[in-house]
């Protein structure tokens, strides 16, 4: 039984930008905790408790838009006190606030969509409509975590070599630097050394093949058609009004009827599509091991 992350290239991603682009358009606060939770349920699903500072970085940005929002928008009615003449308005805080619990919450859905997304997976998205972005973009993809390595490296090179003092400003300054410089060096060297190594095998002399095929399958079908009704629901919601919130001069939320309901109900299930496919993975893998 395959999890969420073995289904079709395409399916995942349509689910993951799906989920990701209609909370990017939309400031409906019930729709963006909707968002937020799935995001962290799925992410949790997959790495347990670790990556704590990633969590913390996250779920702290609703907080620090709240408190820096107020600071330089003075808009809304409700006032709830002053400092140095500037006014600190309810408006402007829920807004702040509303504003941070999305943005933590397409942190989610893109963090997740990168470690999906590996080079092979890229390519395949890409081949048909532009092989050379396919591998710009697959490359890139490699190339961060193979960077991350290498400095990795040179920071602990250099420590041993007792070129860092410890607490000293200028040192990790200058530390920084020639982490930076040598870095880059390197940086330059492999991509030469890439595009010679590129040139001997033949690229661009013939169609590229792949080496891994991906079918698609019933569950494959299931989850994009699914994927793409949810997301149509949603959409037409948000583009008839239904989810529009007004935040100034006063908090107006939107008439709660029947297009209302639906958006709701059709972005939740769509949220939580990765989430139900991956349970229902782990499920029958733990199904399967205890009949052993």
């Amino acid at each position: 039984m395959r999890s969420f992350e073995d289904m079709n290239p395409a399916a995942v991603t349509v689910v993951l930008l799906l989920t990701a682009c209609i909370t990017i358009f939309c400031m409906e606060p019930v729709l963006l905790g909707i968002s937020l939770l799935a995001g962290i349920g799925y992410y949790l699903m997959r790495h347990g408790t670790e990556h704590a500072a990633f969590h913390i970085g996250a779920l702290g940005v609703p907080t620090l838009f709240a408190l820096l929002n107020p600071l330089w928008n003075q808009h809304g009615v409700s006032v709830l006190f002053v400092i140095n003449d500037r006014a600190i308005t309810a408006e402007a805080l829920l807004y702040g606030a509303v504003t941070g619990i999305r943005l933590a919450a397409v942190l989610y859905w893109f963090r997740s969509f990168s470690e999906l997304m590996n080079s092979e997976k890229l390519f395949y998205l890409f081949r048909f409509l532009s092989p050379k972005l396919a591998l710009v973009l697959s490359m890139a993809i490699r190339n961060l975590a193979l960077f991350r390595q290498q400095m990795r490296k040179i920071q602990f090179a250099q420590r041993g070599l007792g070129l860092y003092r410890e607490g000293h400003l200028i040192d990790d300054v200058r530390g920084g630097l020639r982490v930076f410089s040598v870095l880059l060096t390197w940086a330059l060297e492999n991509g030469i050394v890439t595009a010679n190594s590129m040139t001997a095998r033949g690229y661009g002399t013939g169609r590229r093949t792949s080496y891994v095929t991906y079918r698609w399958r019933s569950w494959d079908i299931i989850l994009l058609l699914g994927a793409l009704l949810l997301g149509a629901g949603a959409a037409w919601a948000i583009a008839a009004g239904a989810l529009t919130w007004q935040y100034y001069p006063t908090v107006t939320p939107p008439v709660h009827r029947m297009g209302y309901f639906a958006g709701i109900a059709a972005y939740t299930l769509l949220a939580l599509l990765p989430l139900i496919f991956e349970g229902r993975g782990a499920l029958r893998w733990k199904h399967l091991r205890s009949g052993i």
